[in-house]
């Protein structure tokens, strides 16, 4: 039997969006599982006093940040080759990783997809990772795709392990 029922896919329109979805498609490939893709957008109301700037409509800014996010994720649910009666896009505000993780929990996710942006380890140590959070948060299985720039060539590989061709 497979585990994987109910898989919650983290995108964030980045380079590595694509690659995320395809592991999670490859997941759910020959079974009836459900794959939710899900974005989140920062909540502007929250975000570092942005809001004390009187002549600005905020809410009209969430709303098209909110409006661009769900016509950009429904792009991406029309080119996966799943039965689209299978395929769940959901946009959250709020913080990345909290929201992901409840997204997850709420539907009863048995495992969350997401991927990593490749950022070196000083970044990721200074500034957190929402992969990170996820990976500390979540009560399921987390699935970390990694950033291109992070994978080896099997040339680079063998290199790496001293084997020769």
């Amino acid at each position: 039997m497979h585990p994987f029922h109910t898989i919650v896919v983290a995108v964030d329109f980045s380079d590595t969006s694509a690659e995320t979805i395809d592991a999670a498609l490859e997941l759910a490939r020959g079974q009836q599982h459900r794959v939710h893709l899900v974005h989140v957008v920062a909540d502007v109301f929250r975000s570092m006093g942005l809001t004390d700037a009187p002549t600005i409509d905020w809410a009209e800014i969430q709303r098209t940040w909110i409006d661009q996010a769900r016509h950009q994720l429904i792009g991406l649910a029309a080119g996966c080759k799943l039965d689209p009666q299978r395929v769940t896009t959901a946009i959250e505000v709020g913080s990345p990783a909290a929201e992901i993780v409840r997204y997850a929990h709420e539907h009863a996710a048995q495992v969350i997809v997401l991927g990593s942006h490749g950022h070196g380890v000083v970044r990721r140590f200074m500034l957190g990772s929402v992969a990170d959070r996820v990976l500390r948060q979540a009560s399921c299985p987390v699935m970390l795709v990694p950033h291109r720039s992070l994978r080896m060539t099997a040339f680079e590989v063998k290199a790496a392990s001293g084997v020769e061709s």
